[in-house]
């Protein structure tokens, strides 16, 4: 049950507002994220100094409102000294309530060909089965490559083999080789589609290298048990953070997880009458795993003494607010780097959240799995 605000100065403002269902649903979403009841309080004062700055503005016509006014109010606030922390995300958060009310009609943009370039690449590799987070990325790179060689050369369907090396040594030269082959693999994903699709006359992807990597020169960085228990017993199981990351790392060591499987599961994703759980791996594939009784042991703790009270049906959740569920692989990445320090693990190459998979792969093998039966428990393409 939401609380009345009536005791607040300018609430009978925001009832008299045209657009008060905004308001409310602003107030409905930050309780639903966990946020406390003084900072809704907070953002209702801010939200009622705005709606009594606009009707002053807009002399007695409540209704009129355009796309930049609250940002104009910001400014003004900030100006004004009085612009407190926590006021602009407020507002933000009615900015994206009136638009989605459809009050404020973001102004049309303007035509871009690298993005429209970029909308049919996207359309395709999501027709291929990439992930969005992999989308994500290739995305990124698609629009500032085209972006750069549009302003060099003022048009892309002329766009050169000379130019496509130009732009990668304008932007690439000293990067580590490692990260150059995934941002090259990108680019090259990018030039076939734009020949497959008329964009270019030519074929420019022979015009991105493929640079020399040692990535099988040493084993990968995998810690011992000791250190793993370490890791695992550092947990405060006291706290709600705690019994959280304790599941994450579990999942992680346990069963090998990527971090992004870890972060996308869902409550759906468990059959707790059979013990199985439901892994979304990479390229929208799907594996069935038998899940061990500790992993769910820490995961049953968590979701019935720590996870928030929310409409996803994704596990896991930030703790502090907003307590919104985890979307990207990047919490799960922090939860790993923060346990590795909090146990002073040393001696690896390695503090990545994937340290975890080559700790359950070098134990796998040193317990007689081979490398077939390896290569199906880490869920690879082939062995």
């Amino acid at each position: 049950m939401i609380p009345s605000f009536k005791k607040l100065t300018r609430w009978k403002l925001i009832e008299d507002w045209p657009h008060r269902a905004s308001v409310e649903a602003v107030i409905a979403s930050m309780f639903g994220e966990g946020y406390a009841f003084q900072s809704v309080v907070r953002a209702v004062r801010v939200i009622g100094a705005f709606v009594e700055w606009q009707n002053k503005r807009c002399g007695g016509e409540p209704e009129r409102l355009d796309f930049g006014d609250i940002e104009l109010f910001a400014s003004s606030q900030l100006s004004a000294g009085t612009l407190q922390h926590g006021n602009r995300i407020a507002l933000k958060r009615l900015h994206c309530e009136l638009v989605r009310a459809g009050v404020l009609c973001p102004p049309p943009e303007k035509a871009d060909p690298a993005d429209d370039i970029a909308k049919l690449f996207g359309a395709e590799l999501r027709r291929r089965g990439y992930s969005n987070q992999s989308i994500s990325g290739h995305l990124w790179l698609a629009r500032r490559f085209l972006r750069a060689l549009r302003d060099q050369r003022g048009g892309i369907s002329g766009f050169t083999h000379s130019d496509v090396r130009l732009y990668l040594a304008n932007n690439f030269e000293g990067r580590k080789s490692t990260a150059l082959v995934t941002w090259f693999s990108h680019l090259r994903v990018l030039l076939r589609f734009m020949y497959s699709s008329g964009l270019t006359e030519h074929d420019l992807s022979p015009a991105v290298p493929s640079p020399r990597t040692l990535r099988f020169s040493t084993l990968p960085a995998y810690m011992s048990l000791g250190q793993l228990d370490a890791v695992l017993t550092a947990c405060d199981l006291s706290t709600i953070a705690g019994r959280r990351d304790y599941a994450v790392l579990l999942l992680l060591s346990r069963l090998g997880l990527r971090a992004s499987e870890v972060a996308c599961l869902s409550l759906d994703d468990i059959d707790w009458r059979s013990g199985l759980l439901r892994v979304h791996g990479k390229g929208g594939r799907l594996a069935t795993m038998p899940m061990p009784k500790d992993v769910g042991a820490a995961i049953s703790e968590y979701i019935l003494h720590g996870r928030p009270t929310s409409a996803s049906r994704t596990i896991f959740h930030r703790v502090q607010t907003p307590c919104t569920p985890f979307k990207t692989a990047t919490p799960v990445i922090l939860i790993a780097g923060r346990a590795l320090r909090r146990a002073k693990v040393s001696g690896t190459r390695s503090r990545h959240a994937h340290i975890f998979r080559h700790t359950f792969a070098t134990i796998a093998v040193r317990s007689g799995v081979g490398l077939t039966e390896l290569a199906q428990l880490l869920r690879h393409k082939g062995p």
